[in-house]
């Protein structure tokens, strides 16, 4: 009996302690991790504004491969939003709140029943390197249970940021080497007859062109199912303006079609008459195909050719079977005269 009432007394002793150290610990945290990674900040900046490529590298979704995400909103950007269930990290969501292309991203981060924490991403360019900087703030952090686990939080917040940070590197390394990876073919001048096209015209920041192209391709194609349409050719983008001091462009995506057909208000039918291109093949990644563009307005200057339009890019590899970025094939056409 007296050992038991002596441990009752202690117990009591430390969680009047405990209460009287939560009072003056600080109802906000503050918790940042940093990392040098060579890589240009572009690369590194859109493993983290493209929700889906978390999964890439993210600790959460490593310590955890039993978790459940899902996705709303846009792709990236500003409104994108991942959401989890986790039976070890517990639900929550993740909303991106701002951005700065290429220099910042910010975050609400809410676990469920702990409030609204903010998270920050800093991406500063040093020589062929980046320095990536990941912060935390919890705020509001209730007396005595909050204060208490948050005298605990920036030791394990730390160590999943050091190791999310370890991995965002490598996968950030690893694609500046796929971005390095590249090649066109033999230019040639190829002769198209007359052929038919259903496309969407929209503009959009060149930083989200991919969004825009995903979004208007699932619109043509959905019209095209609906109305039982039959294409002749994987996808096309025909880039009318593209400005990156503004980053703004404006574009057509959409396919050829077999026959004509009639469009609607959004989805619009294009007779193109017979033409003559100079046409290459750009194998590599999207972000690389410039370097094919550059070959064909060489050869269309050496060639005393004159440009007759904007030029098409036709997405000849599907990305869903082939995940291997290096081996896309893309065909560039240059109409010329």
């Amino acid at each position: 009996m007296k050992f038991l009432k002596k441990l009752i007394i202690a117990l009591l002793v430390i969680v009047i302690l405990l209460l009287i150290v939560a009072v003056f610990l600080p109802s906000k945290r503050h918790v940042e991790e940093s990392i040098y990674i060579k890589s240009p900040a572009k690369y590194v900046y859109e493993q983290v504004v493209k929700l889906k490529n978390w999964a890439k590298w993210s600790p959460f979704q490593e310590g955890d491969t039993a978790m459940k995400v899902y996705y709303d909103g846009p792709t990236q950007g500003t409104g994108a939003i991942m959401k989890w269930e986790s039976k070890k990290q517990g639900n929550g969501v993740m909303t991106i709140m701002e951005t700065e292309p290429y220099k910042k991203i910010k975050t609400n981060v809410e676990f469920e029943g702990q409030g609204v924490s903010s998270s920050e991403w800093f991406f500063i360019e040093e020589g062929d390197s980046t320095k990536v900087t990941w912060t935390l703030d919890i705020v509001n952090l209730k007396y005595p249970l909050g204060k208490l686990l948050g005298a605990l939080m920036p030791g394990m917040i730390h160590k999943s940021f050091k190791q999310g940070l370890t991995s965002l590197k490598k996968v950030s390394e690893d694609y500046v080497t796929v971005m390095n990876t590249f090649k066109t073919s033999e230019i040639t001048i190829k002769e198209m007859e007359k052929h038919y096209a259903l496309y969407i015209k929209d503009s959009s920041k060149c930083s989200e062109v991919d969004v825009i192209i995903g979004k208007l391709f699932g619109e043509v194609f959905q019209f095209i199912g609906m109305n039982m349409i039959e294409c002749v050719s994987p996808p096309f983008v025909r880039y009318l303006v593209w400005d990156e001091k503004t980053d703004k462009n404006v574009l057509e995506a959409g396919t050829f079609i077999k026959a004509p057909a009639t469009g609607n208000e959004r989805v619009k039918f294009q007779e193109i008459p017979a033409q003559k291109y100079a046409r290459a093949i750009h194998t590599g990644a999207y972000e690389t195909v410039y370097t094919t563009y550059t070959a064909l307005e060489k050869y269309i200057k050496d060639n005393k050719l004159i440009q007759a339009g904007a030029p098409f890019e036709i997405y000849i590899t599907d990305p869903e079977k082939e995940p291997d970025m290096t081996k896309w094939e893309t065909e560039v056409l240059y109409p010329v005269k």
